[in-house]
């Protein structure tokens, strides 16, 4: 399993344990939007972005999606911060985290070998 793999399943992990702790503790939906986009920014940034941009050329444009879909959970995630924030604050940090798993996948076909195939 490549170190890519590894971090992408321990984001995903990660996730699901945010959703299993807001359940269990009743989270607000803001508080859990706000952890699962603290974390997705923290596990892209520290270590799956750079893994990407490290590897194959052809990562370069899931990085670069990956990037503007970062700058725009970081302003998400801001706007949480606020007393008053945007009511679909919520329903696009989903979308985005989504977006970025769905690219995440792409990222992980891309390192996949004709052997693994």
């Amino acid at each position: 399993m490549s170190t890519l793999r590894q971090e992408i399943d321990r984001w995903e992990a990660d996730l699901a344990n945010i959703t299993d702790t807001s359940s269990t503790d009743n989270w607000f939906l803001e508080e859990r939007r706000l952890a699962e986009a603290q974390h997705t920014i923290l596990a892209f940034r520290g270590r799956i972005l750079p893994m990407l941009t490290a590897t194959q050329s052809h990562n370069g444009v899931v990085a670069d999606e990956i990037e503007h879909l970062l700058g725009r959970l970081e302003k998400l995630r801001d706007d949480l911060f606020g007393t008053v924030h945007p009511t679909e604050s919520h329903r696009e940090i989903a979308e985005t985290v989504a977006a970025l798993r769905a690219l995440s996948r792409v990222a992980l076909r891309f390192e996949r070998t004709p052997e693994d195939v």
